[in-house]
């Protein structure tokens, strides 16, 4: 299914985001209907640096093609601020259209970019950047890749400020709009009923529920947004799982004590299609 179509079909999409193309692989077994690239994740995995905006274009586009040609659900990628001036943006968005993404988002922060939960971030004016948002639209050779345009303007001007931003770039071409940071219950609400396309929301990791609570599928659809993107979370649980299974062999020489928490080889086999590549490979010989 295309992704505009996701769009047109769902109420409310809940979107873990993979952070390389195995995680990608589990998310779309377990149901949900879309694959999302966290820019943090991929980062952190891809390179072991933060999320600074230190991943380049050609880095993500192969990461993001990666995972489109490995799932069968639509591929929504991070494009961070666009990767460099106008023209960057333009080859951004035919690299992603060409690699088999459905969507990408792009932010209004100056570049080096930051992740939307450290300080000192630095946005664009309004007006430029809704120019650069206009340049990814009219980039795109057919009109099946979303472009979701994000801010991160609440420190600068909170929920109205945002409000106006978010509408300013969909007058200028965005599909859908997006906020990067958060915001609480009553926020949300008057985000999705004011801005004039659907909207993209992060939900928020634990060490930011003094922020933005852990809401529910059914708290986040009374908001009215569209799609809720757990940028964190597949990554996350993968750190600590790895990190205690290590831990434990380090510490009693065997695997005795986490061997009920690893999945098994026929378990990986059924997430990499095993079987599908073998009855390739059979029918060749």
């Amino acid at each position: 299914m295309r992704f505009r179509e996701l769009i047109e079909r769902e109420e409310i999409i809940i979107a873990p985001a993979a952070y390389d193309v195995v995680s990608a692989q589990i998310i779309e077994k377990a149901g949900f209907p879309l694959a999302y690239l966290t820019g943090l994740g991929n980062e952190a995995s891809d390179l072991g640096y933060p999320d600074v905006g230190l991943t380049t274009l050609s880095e993500i586009v192969r990461r993001a093609g990666n995972i489109a040609t490995s799932v069968s659900v639509p591929v929504v990628c991070d494009a961070d601020t666009g990767f460099g001036g106008c023209m960057n943006i333009h080859r951004a968005v035919r690299m992603f259209e060409a690699a088999g993404v459905s969507g990408i988002h792009i932010e209004d922060q100056t570049f080096p970019k930051r992740c939307a939960a450290l300080a000192g971030k630095k946005l664009m004016p309004a007006e430029q950047f809704a120019k650069r948002i206009r340049v990814a639209a009219d980039a795109r050779k057919n009109s099946d890749i979303v472009i979701i345009a994000r801010t991160d303007c609440k420190i600068v001007g909170g929920v109205n400020e945002a409000i106006r931003r978010l509408n300013m770039y969909v007058e200028n071409g965005a599909d859908m709009a997006m906020v990067g940071d958060l915001y609480p219950f009553d926020e949300h609400r008057r985000l999705a009923a004011q801005v004039r396309a659907p909207l993209v929301v992060c939900a928020a990791a634990p060490d930011h529920f003094h922020i933005q609570p852990d809401f529910t599928f059914g708290q986040w659809k009374k908001t009215g947004v569209k799609m809720v993107l757990y940028w964190y979370l597949p990554l996350f649980a993968a750190m600590k799982a790895v990190e205690r299974a290590v831990v434990s062999l380090k510490e009693t020489g065997s695997i005795e004590e986490i061997v009920d928490s690893l999945s098994t080889y026929r378990e990986y086999s059924k997430v990499v299609d095993l079987d599908k590549w073998l009855n390739i490979d059979e029918e060749c010989n």
